[in-house]
């Protein structure tokens, strides 16, 4: 399969990195981090795994989209949610009538530009996996877990096109444990919970996931920001207990200790967040459903104050 993974940063050169390993032909692209292209143009990318093994994983690489031969078979879209745009027009000429695209990025809201590019075309999906990205041409696989993927849209079917099979068994073949999920915008609220626990609170304390539930404190106010959420969340993916939420998010801590979360990345790297995108989210749905957030709010506010505002 040809693949094009538009944003090769920690998590997007993971899932190129181990598709490329599986055999697939797949380009990573990445115009923001020239130094980490040249670095895997150079030498290849070098995946850590969590048994201590380091890959040496051949890719091609590029900052220029133009290098890439089109058209791919997938196009994955790996950027930040509030970059979804940018990367759509920049993928434009790599999309053609046969192109898929696959998004597994944090957030809900962004899904309507999917689809405007590539109609019918579009897998959402969620993931577990951990990725950090240690130094230019370096990804630690921080972390494992299953990777859900439903066809986008109101009347997704249970059984997915055979294009969308091909691309879920790929991935799964590639040591990503998908599986395809038919109420996907389930799973994307059921993530939605989990990010907005875990992530801001990464972030304003600066601690690998482990970290909130080896800290007494720490795993207080985790469960807390769940409590409050699970209204809103039970909204959109029906009965879901206390108890289930709660060891659900910490299970994900376990599994993906090593992990710094992405939010806490781009903090320490002076980046804008995913805040809206996550936890704001969250909080208009509040709004909307008038259930108070009042620590969400808190931590939207107490992040936002901590990272760079937007730019065009």
């Amino acid at each position: 399969m040809r693949i094009a993974i538009i944003g090769a940063g920690a998590l997007g050169s993971l899932v190129g990195g181990l598709l490329a390993r599986a055999g697939h032909d797949v380009w990573l692209y990445n115009p923001s981090n020239v130094e980490h292209v040249r670095a895997i143009r150079s030498r290849g990318l070098f995946l850590e795994t969590l048994q201590g093994e380091t890959w040496k994983i051949p890719v091609s690489v590029t900052d220029r989209v133009e290098e890439i031969p089109a058209p791919p078979d997938l196009v994955g879209i790996f950027v930040k949610a509030y970059r979804t745009e940018e990367a759509l027009r920049r993928a434009a000429p790599l999309i053609a009538e046969g192109t898929w695209l696959l998004s597994l990025q944090n957030g809900i809201g962004f899904e309507e530009l999917l689809e405007r590019y590539a109609p019918g075309r579009v897998l959402r999906g969620t993931t577990a996996q951990g990725a950090t990205l240690v130094e230019p041409g370096r990804v630690r696989w921080a972390g494992r877990g299953p990777t859900r993927i439903g066809l986008w849209g109101s009347r997704t079917p249970k059984e997915p096109p055979q294009r969308a099979q091909e691309i879920v068994r790929a991935l799964d073949d590639a040591e990503l444990e998908a599986s395809y999920e038919p109420r996907i915008e389930r799973a994307l609220w059921e993530k939605l919970l989990i990010n907005a626990a875990i992530n801001p609170l990464t972030a304003l304390f600066e601690v690998p996931n482990g970290a909130l539930v080896d800290d007494p404190t720490l795993r207080t106010i985790l469960h807390d920001l769940v409590r409050e959420a699970l209204p809103i969340v039970r909204h959109h993916v029906g009965n879901l207990s206390q108890e289930e939420a709660v060891n659900h998010v910490e299970d994900v801590c376990r599994a993906t200790a090593r992990n710094l979360s992405s939010m806490l990345q781009d903090v320490r790297k002076g980046r804008p967040t995913e805040i809206e995108f996550i936890t704001g989210t969250l909080v208009r749905e509040g709004e909307r459903l008038r259930v108070p957030t009042p620590l969400h709010r808190l931590l939207r506010e107490l992040v936002r104050r901590r990272s760079p505002p937007l730019r065009p």
